[in-house]
């Protein structure tokens, strides 16, 4: 593929992938919209900090630590410090907060449940390879950077 059908594509995908995120999360309940983005984060991540949250969320670092702070009162992270830095914090996700983020994902799985119910079997099939496929492109790692 050319560079420009591989930025089609790509920009393709983002599309769908938004817009396939928002049809699986809307009737979820459990968790606002962000508090999943943030819970979800750490299980990628598993620690870190608030200035490393807010810069993957694309929020200032103030309305990540409100956050934060919300999530950490409900029980579902927890601030601990950072060996590296005595001044930072390591938030990192509870068993609670994990447990949360698996209600909601459960959620818009059984979302997802009811549209994919709809599609033929062969469709089916090629979306887990899709899946597959997925998995691996987001195992890898990125380019540097080339100074401009």
């Amino acid at each position: 593929m050319s560079t420009g059908e591989l930025e089609r594509l790509g920009e393709e995908l983002v599309v769908v992938a938004t817009r396939l995120s928002r049809l699986a999360t809307r009737n979820v309940n459990t968790l606002p919209h962000a508090a999943m983005r943030v819970l979800g984060r750490l299980d990628e991540l598993g620690e870190a900090r608030i200035s490393e949250l807010a810069k993957a969320d694309r929020c200032s670092q103030p309305t990540m630590s409100n956050l934060v702070q919300r999530l950490e009162e409900q029980g579902w992270v927890r601030r601990g410090s950072d060996p590296a830095d005595s001044r930072a914090s390591l938030i990192s996700l509870t068993d609670a907060g994990l447990a949360e983020l698996r209600g909601a994902r459960s959620q818009a799985g059984a979302a997802l449940a009811a549209h994919l119910g709809q599609l033929p079997a062969h469709d089916l099939a090629t979306l887990e390879a899709a899946a597959t496929v997925i998995h691996k492109l987001l195992a890898i790692e990125p380019l540097e950077a080339t100074p401009r």
